[in-house]
């Protein structure tokens, strides 16, 4: 008996942490936006709210995180009021971020800015849907 107590419990503690479940891969952080993307978003941003090389290379990781923010609330949320209110707290929250960078007239025009490249970018897949079919 106490051999069949030694083993089990000899188990438990070999086993026990290979089966514990890990978390899924969207658990551990958000994604990444694609670098095009960013890029692309950045080149349009530079354009439309002149950033300097200064200014561009700062904006750069505050960007991605909103993006990667953006993408987790979308993917997350599910009520469309709840997703709204969200959105709108990270707005603000990254406007606070983005003040000391660009300013807060730029900071505050980055979000027009960006739902006009959110438009030309669906219109772009849009087209090419259709000219691909």
């Amino acid at each position: 008996m106490k051999r069949v107590v030694s083993f089990l419990i000899l188990l438990l503690f070999c086993c026990g942490p290979a089966m514990t479940q890990q978390p899924a891969p969207s658990q551990t952080k958000p994604a990444n936006p694609q670098p095009k993307v960013v890029d692309a978003f950045l080149d349009f941003l530079t354009e439309k709210i002149h950033l300097g090389p200064q200014e561009r290379k700062k904006m750069r990781p505050l960007i991605v995180g909103y993006f990667a923010e953006t993408k987790r609330i979308a993917s997350t949320t599910t009520d469309p009021l709840q997703r709204d209110q969200e959105r709108a707290a990270l707005k603000i929250s990254y406007r606070r971020s983005f003040t000391p960078v660009i300013g807060a007239e730029r900071a505050t025009q980055f979000f027009t800015e960006e739902q006009l490249f959110r438009k030309k970018i669906k219109e772009e897949l849009k087209h090419r849907n259709v000219k691909e079919n």
